[in-house]
């Protein structure tokens, strides 16, 4: 670290400088420099080479230590009725830890908490257990964003509770009131049902980061029959010349969650005498211009969540289309430990 110190003294004018002031000059000089290495002057408190004393010094060595030390767990796919929450982050096999926005750090490894389970619903208090909110039910083609919510007569344990109440900044205080305040961390996005041939299955995905992209493959559709394609099935025609994927925003059938920021594509077609054209819904950004093959075509794009898609062809036939949403980007799960909205 470099310091840049500038010293400045006035001497009396039409004197002469006598030897005493210099002195005097450079004395105040080494002063300084002696109160900053013996920390007695206006830093005294800046601790650079000590262990914190004070209580408040302690809790701020340890508050930052555990941000040092944490890695928010990602969500697994474990079956299409359960995720499990990453273990071992912190060194001990099976055990899972959250860092809440109130610095507390807990950790627990009882599987029915830290495993979130669609076929149930959650409690937050007595025999605690993971679950869908305890309002909701399982529901068909739909959006889950899964919280870690602390059990409210533990000092240690918590539970992931799955919501349809979206991490955003207009839910917040509505997620205050159901889980407390300082008492809850989104972990990510999970989907249930394909909106095709599967709709009340969690799809299998893996989530890395703030992304997370789905590795099912859809069970049916106009073109799947030939290409296999993964994720959600948005929009399907067996015949047209344009087939489009307008985006709507929610945890429904087609809508897309506003925290996902962008969205990975996968576009299917049928096999037509021509070049294939994918754009953004308002037919206003080309993504791809390819020629089709005689068994069909598939390829992937990502965009903002809002561009939606629009497939279209060259001789403008009348050919079967699909658009499947394959992945997408979490814009709250950012930097740090543990965003906060």
């Amino acid at each position: 670290m470099a310091i840049n110190y500038t010293v400045s003294y006035t001497f009396t004018p039409n004197t002469i400088i006598s030897s005493s002031e210099v002195n005097t000059n450079f004395s105040d000089n080494a002063n300084v420099w002696t109160g900053l290495e013996a920390k007695t002057k206006s830093l005294s408190a800046l601790l650079v080479d000590a262990t914190p004393t004070s209580a408040t010094d302690v809790a701020i060595k340890s508050y930052v230590d555990k941000l040092n030390n944490y890695r928010r767990p990602v969500l697994q796919f474990s079956s299409v009725t359960v995720v499990n929450l990453e273990t071992g982050i912190n060194g001990t096999s099976g055990q899972a830890q959250i860092l809440f926005p109130d610095g507390t750090l807990r950790t627990d490894s009882t599987a029915s908490r830290i495993n979130f389970d669609i076929t149930r619903n959650c409690a937050l208090s007595g025999s605690a257990q993971s679950g869908l909110r305890a309002t909701l039910s399982e529901t068909t083609n739909t959006w889950y964003a899964l919280y870690a919510v602390k059990v409210s007569d533990s000092t240690t344990n918590f539970v992931v509770v799955g919501d349809t109440v979206l991490p955003l900044q207009a839910n917040y205080s509505t997620l205050n009131s159901n889980f407390g305040a300082n008492s809850w961390a989104y972990l990510g996005l999970i989907r249930n049902g394909d909106c095709s041939g599967v709709t009340t299955d969690i799809l299998n995905f893996v989530q890395t980061g703030n992304s997370t992209f789905f590795l099912n493959v859809v069970a049916s559709g106009a073109v799947n029959s030939a290409i296999a394609s993964t994720g959600i099935q948005m929009a399907t025609t067996a015949g047209a010349t344009t087939l489009t994927y307008s985006t709507s925003s929610g945890t429904g059938t087609t809508d897309i969650p506003a925290n996902a920021g962008h969205v990975l594509w996968n576009t299917l077609n049928a096999s037509v005498a021509g070049n294939m054209i994918v754009r953004n819904s308002a037919d206003t950004i080309t993504y791809f211009i390819n020629n089709a093959n005689s068994s069909g075509g598939t390829r992937q794009h990502m965009s903002p969540r809002s561009a939606g898609v629009k497939l279209s062809n060259g001789p403008a036939s009348s050919i079967a289309y699909d658009i499947h949403l394959t992945g997408i980007v979490d814009s709250v799960l950012g930097v740090g430990a543990n965003p906060l909205l």
